[in-house]
């Protein structure tokens, strides 16, 4: 049986062994499976998405273009790469995060690839505090790579001066060849967010070269015709005489589908994107709204250049199924299937879940093309594109890794935020049954209610995790959360003895006394810090940054926590940025010694010494994980060995909903006078007709249990490189635990299947 890791605190013997110090590592693992309603995802450690943007790109060396991800609520870039569909015709994202460091950091608000120079190679197009970057795409051989070429981009105003490109933070331009002469152009919208903006590239015109940088807006403040200020309010037959004033001969066209009065912003924001939606060789525009929750059709009946003139909208698009989101909807143009058509890909444009208005679980909706690029016939096929191939909880996964059903393996609980609307909104727990095996897991979904939590407890921001709290050998489950009221800390003992199935009762929990100054986001994780073999907490505060240690000074069944440190490892208050910690405290490399993980909101992984807790001196960094990139943000990290070579893994809950695996590869430490822990199998055959034959590790008794801990057979003693023979034939056929227990050593639980 492995060791078992959580976010606890493992207690290493006072031994004076011989030690060698072990560099601290991990990368990224997608090799163990989950199956999801008998659906084995195909990329389920890619993290989870709440409000993706889309673009196309050639990451590795084979010949189809492949998919770049940005989200804009955790500022993170995922990259897939494209496959052969293993159901079926087309193509499938197989998740590829070793391309993601080669991306910039940071990004925020929007990321668009375009290939600007036409060398086949996109480049990247991205928001900047000095307006837009621009990096080229220097990869080669599928080594990918980009390189800074401008920021801020440059364009020649109305006024004929030199200034940045303007667009709001809340927007997404166009950046396309607009007027098909072979240099890309940018369409956004002014400062007031109602006029739109034609940035026309000219290196055409005044280098006769393509693929240069050199924009100039055209059209006037007038380009297209229309103007609009909130909700499907356009105007058509907007005009300006030579001066840029407006005429007075412009016309307003509101939607009778769509009621404006139903939102009105509270800022500007404005998606725009261009396809030509009915095949008549004029472009148009699919544009989206801060407070609308439809996606707008705006018709050009103009020409493709600085002389467009939109003229009708449909408030509806497409005609069937159309985009609609509560807020701020965006759309992509992309083939995400393989056929050589561009599909829409349509989802919010928003930071964050306002008034929980979003289910970030469906919130990337394709829409096949079945018609062509020139003439496309939009139809909707699914909600969930690529978050259906990946755990996706929503919002803020926390997972927990422990052996549930007492087979020797771990198995996997993970909460999150919530899903619901608005004052619907309540969270629970996912469990995952480990149906693999010690060194390769196989996690297969149990229930989306683990305990019937949704309909006994109306909780938030749930958090699980695991502590041995009565000290008795098994694994007891803490679970926090956010009620109407407040913070809870629930605590289920383990009814079950150590080595079989877990036994929780939540009717029966401990309500443990929430401490003084925890906040609705802030992370919890017990902990002996004093070693006086009473729980005591660590919390990563989200108001301020800092931890702070609360130590128990009542007892293990009736904790009395008080703050003993406000700034625990010396971290300072962060005001700017609220950046919780996860904290996670676990020998890393096999010392006997314990490391400090703290994963963060800001999606920085560290790892550090553990310090002394009465000293007030800042953390000792052992390694700062950079190869690792952004796994994500608002992280919550625990640990669990779930290859069985003796060293934790790393898994990630975040921001999106999902899961992040990371294999640990520290250099393990070889410390002389330990005895190695059996990894091997000891029983044999397996499966088994009838005898078993036993050949233990150590002394001790052989009990056969049945998978819900009932004694199958009586008890006997084995012998240490001894083979005893056990008779199953009285069983019926089924599977059981064959588990030793020797004086002093870890008890060892080996599944049995008998099959006759």
């Amino acid at each position: 049986m492995k060791k078992l890791f959580t976010l606890c605190f493992l207690l290493s013997p006072l031994l004076n062994y011989a030690q060698s110090g072990g560099a601290i590592g991990f990368r990224y693992d997608q090799s163990p499976t989950v199956t999801v309603n008998s659906n084995v995802l195909l990329s389920p450690w890619a993290g989870g998405l709440n409000t993706p943007q889309y673009s196309t790109i050639r990451l590795n060396d084979d010949t189809r273009d492949d998919l770049v991800v940005f989200d804009r609520t955790t500022n993170k870039v995922s990259t897939f790469i494209a496959i052969d569909n293993p159901t079926g015709s087309g193509t499938s994202w197989k998740y590829a995060p070793e391309y993601e460091t080669a991306f910039p950091t940071p990004l925020y608000s929007w990321l668009l690839l375009v290939d600007y120079d036409f060398d086949g190679r996109k480049d990247i197009f991205t928001t900047s505090v000095n307006g837009i970057a621009v990096y080229h795409n220097e990869s080669q051989a599928g080594q990918v790579s980009f390189k800074l070429a401008v920021d801020p981009l440059l364009t020649i105003g109305l006024s004929e001066t030199s200034q940045p490109v303007y667009v709001a933070n809340t927007d997404i331009p166009v950046i396309t060849d607009y007027d098909d002469d072979g240099d890309i152009d940018i369409i956004t919208f002014d400062a007031d967010g109602n006029i739109p903006a034609y940035q026309q590239n000219m290196s055409v015109e005044k280098t006769g070269k393509k693929g240069g940088l050199i924009f100039q807006r055209t059209g006037g403040s007038c380009w297209g015709h229309f103007h609009k200020e909130f909700c499907n309010d356009f105007t058509f037959n907007y005009q300006c005489d030579g001066s840029g004033r407006v005429a007075a001969n412009a016309t307003t066209a509101k939607s009778s589908k769509v009621d404006p009065s139903r939102a009105r912003p509270l800022h500007s924001g404005n998606t725009l994107t261009v396809v030509d939606t009915d095949g008549d060789g004029k472009k148009d525009l699919l544009f989206g709204f801060v407070s609308c929750e439809n996606l707008a059709r705006l018709r050009n009946d103009g020409a493709n250049s600085d002389k467009a003139n939109f003229t009708s909208y449909d408030s509806l698009f497409p005609a069937v199924n159309p985009v609609l989101f509560p807020a701020f909807p965006a759309v992509f143009f992309e083939d995400v299937d393989g056929d050589g058509q561009k599909d829409l890909i349509a989802s919010p444009n928003v930071t964050a879940n306002d008034n929980y208005a979003f289910d970030f679980r469906a919130s990337s909706w394709f829409y096949k093309n079945k018609g062509t690029t020139a003439k496309p016939d939009f139809q909707l096929a699914q909600k969930d594109f690529l978050q259906s191939d990946m755990l996706d909880l929503g919002e803020r996964a926390a997972p927990a890794l422990a052996d549930l059903d007492g087979d020797g393996d771990l198995d996997m609980l993970v909460g999150y935020d919530g899903v619901g609307l608005g004052s619907n909104y309540r969270a629970s727990i996912w469990q995952f049954e480990n149906k693999g095996t010690t060194q390769n897991p196989a996690f297969v979904l149990v229930t989306t209610d683990y305990l019937g939590l949704t309909k006994s407890l109306t909780l938030t921001h749930i958090v699980p995790s695991f502590f041995d709290v009565d000290a008795n050998g098994s694994m007891d489950l803490i679970i926090t959360g956010t009620s109407t009221q407040a913070i809870e800390i629930r605590v289920l003992i383990n009814a079950a003895a150590k080595g079989v199935a877990s036994q929780y009762n939540l009717a029966g929990a401990l309500r443990w006394p929430t401490p003084d100054l925890m906040g609705a986001l802030d992370l919890l994780t017990v902990v002996d810090v004093d070693k006086d073999g009473k729980p005591d907490l660590l919390i990563g505060s989200n108001s301020l940054g800092t931890i702070r240690y609360y130590r128990n000074a009542g007892t293990t069944a009736s904790p009395t926590f008080q703050l003993q440190n406000q700034t625990f490892g010396g971290i300072k208050p962060d005001l700017a940025f609220n950046n919780t910690h996860s904290i996670v405290v676990a020998d890393l490399n096999g010392d006997q010694k314990n490391e400090l993980i703290l994963a963060e909101s800001n999606g920085k992984v560290r790892v550090y010494q553990f310090p002394d807790p009465t000293s007030q001196s800042p953390l000792t960094l052992i390694d700062s994980l950079a190869s690792i990139g952004l796994p994500g943000t608002s992280l919550i990290a625990t640990v669990a060995d779930l290859d069985g070579d003796q060293l934790p893994d790393l898994m990630l809950g975040t921001q999106a909903g999902g899961l992040r695996y990371l294999k640990n590869t520290s250099k393990k430490v070889v410390v002389t006078g330990v005895p190695e822990e059996v990894t091997g199998p000891w029983t044999f055959p397996n499966p088994t007709d009838r005898y078993l034959t036993v050949r233990p590790p150590y002394a001790g008794t052989i009990e056969v249990l049945s998978i819900s801990g009932q004694t199958m057979l009586p008890a006997q003693t084995v012998a240490i490189d001894t083979d005893t023979t056990i008779d199953l034939g009285s069983l019926p056929d089924g599977t059981y635990l064959v588990r030793l227990m020797g004086a002093n050593r870890p008890a060892l639980v080996q599944k049995v299947v008998v099959w006759k």
